[in-house]
């Protein structure tokens, strides 16, 4: 090559823009060295180690997202549990005065000492139901509880004592069979009236217009624990009432009328 050749090249690269971005791609885009590079795993056990909430949320991220279906019956009614030989702290101030006297846990043959011995223990059953806000009553577990069993005198209701007294609830219309087997017992301490009337002022106090019996249900109210009948029940009488009407062919809502 000529020396004129030579420095006409020289020329040329020096007037030639430096293609910055190639050289870049370049880098980036090589084949990767032959050093070892860190073990992706490795660092990620490290900083599980190192950090557990990291670790859950990557745990949590990298894993399918499960979500639960929305259910929105109330159906089949879950009868709330009773822990044996305890004292629900709601229940104390209901206790009778004649938790202590032994004679109370034995029916008496005199008809009217045992109509007596009936609403005694009837009212307390009520009472007990009420501050626990419970509808629904298991015998068997209502058997385990104080004070219808009572260590401290080393007494106790049968279960043929609770059905009796279970039974002069019904004939008083305070309580019905919750089961065929008469082991479960729907009471009333309160009337659907008495709930409806609430269930209203409350819907009027806290701005509802229209409500399901779902959303009765998240109210989380006494009536709120209701078995679904009652509550449907509860929704025709504010009905009936003229408190509200049916808001779909259905009658699953209920528009409330304040006016």
């Amino acid at each position: 090559m000529s020396e004129m050749q030579r420095k006409r090249d020289k020329e040329k690269k020096k007037t030639e823009p430096v293609d910055v971005l190639g050289t870049v791609l370049d880098e980036v885009t090589k084949e990767p060295s032959t050093s070892k590079s860190p073990d992706l795993e490795q660092i990620s056990a490290e900083v599980s180690r190192s950090s557990p909430i990291l670790s859950s949320v990557q745990s949590k991220s990298t894993s399918a997202v499960q979500i639960p279906p929305i259910s929105t019956t109330t159906e089949p009614v879950a009868v709330p549990k009773l822990q044996p030989g305890t004292v629900d702290p709601r229940v104390k101030p209901v206790l009778p005065a004649w938790v202590g006297k032994p004679w109370r846990w034995m029916v008496p043959e005199d008809l009217q000492l045992k109509q007596q011995w009936l609403t005694t223990w009837g009212e307390f059953m009520l009472d007990f139901a009420r501050v626990l806000n419970f509808h629904i009553l298991d015998l068997q577990e209502v058997a385990l509880v104080y004070p219808f069993q009572n260590p401290l005198i080393k007494k106790k209701l049968t279960l043929p004592q609770l059905v009796l007294i279970s039974e002069y609830l019904i004939e008083i219309e305070r309580a019905s069979w919750w089961d065929d087997e008469k082991t479960r017992l729907r009471v009333y301490w309160k009337t659907l009236k008495s709930h409806a009337d609430e269930l209203f002022h409350y819907a009027f106090q806290h701005g509802y217009d229209m409500v399901t019996a779902f959303d009765i249900v998240k109210m989380k109210q006494s009536w709120s624990t209701l078995p679904p009948a009652d509550i449907r029940m509860l929704m025709k009488i504010m009905v009936e009432s003229k408190r509200a009407s049916w808001a779909d062919s259905e009658r699953k809502t209920i528009e409330f009328h304040y006016a």
